[in-house]
């Protein structure tokens, strides 16, 4: 079990129970279909407010917690109970075993398969339990509760994208597109068709206009290049990032190396000069 603590006051206390009800919740849904109305209600707050304090306190998404807890719980069950792959995927909402399989490898870097001979650690992401004391202050954490402040603030930041600037914005966002895979186009141009403002994403359009994700992307302005690093990525499958950009042809990509902070990491020079700091956690 994870502990989280954070500095005692009347407001905290309340905060506790509250967000401690919300994870045993998640635990009894583990695999079953989990309401985040139902969860929002134990924490007598908002689904907007649960959803941004969740992640404030626990520097990850309420979502990708859930996500994290039944993958772990279902490693337990496929390497102490010899739960068959098909078996797992059912019991833990996933609507097949490759999906399943899928999720598996990205969070732990193997398939579901191997678990069962106990050749590799699989690193348990346990349940969080919220604990307000006043120890946290040697943390950083202020007097008045960070997370009241910030649940009464009435704004929070929906997207922090890098700002890319280039002279031939066409260009660039080609190769975006023909090098990385991407997707995006020049949104904006003036009275004589020169771009203004562009956009690059790894996804396809459609799923921001659907409302079925947040952008995650490159906002661009023609401007002269600023060379050196202009963006900072955090990706998921670096290994094949590094492949498919080779694969296009473009050579100006440093192996993928390890960092002191716990991820693999890579850099791409694009094709005005800029850097490109691809990263992956461990």
């Amino acid at each position: 079990m994870i502990l989280i603590t954070i500095e005692r006051g009347g407001e905290n206390l309340d905060w506790q129970e509250k967000m401690n009800r919300v994870t045993d919740y998640i635990e009894t849904t583990l695999t079953g279909d989990f309401d985040i109305k139902t969860a929002a209600a134990l924490a007598e707050c908002s689904v907007w407010e649960l959803q941004r304090v969740f992640s404030f306190l626990v520097h990850v998404s309420l979502g990708e917690y859930i996500r994290l807890r039944r993958l772990s719980a279902a490693a337990q069950e496929i390497r102490v109970c010899s739960l068959k792959i098909i078996d797992a995927a059912v019991k833990y909402g996933y609507d097949s075993p490759t999906a399943f399989s899928r999720a598996f490898s990205q969070v732990y870097g193997i398939p579901p398969s191997s678990v069962r001979n106990n050749k590799f650690f699989l690193k348990p992401y346990p349940k969080i339990s919220f604990d307000f004391n006043q120890e946290a202050r040697n943390h950083g954490m202020n007097k008045q509760s960070d997370v009241k402040t910030y649940s009464e603030r009435g704004y929070y930041v929906r997207e922090n994208a890098p700002v890319y600037l280039t002279e031939d914005m066409d260009k660039s966002c080609k190769w975006f597109r023909d090098v990385l895979g991407w997707y995006g186009e020049v949104v904006a141009r003036d009275e004589k068709g020169i771009p203004e403002y562009g956009c690059v994403f790894d996804y396809p359009g459609e799923m921001i206009v659907a409302n079925l994700t947040p952008f995650k992307g490159i906002h661009m302005f023609t401007g002269k290049p600023s060379g050196g690093v202009v963006g900072f990525i955090l990706i998921q499958g670096i290994e094949a990032f590094y492949n498919l950009v080779k694969e296009n042809g473009w050579d100006q990509i440093t192996d993928i190396r390890q960092v002191p902070w716990g991820a693999k990491e890579c850099r791409i020079t694009t094709i005005d000069g800029c850097v490109l700091r691809i990263s992956e956690a461990i």
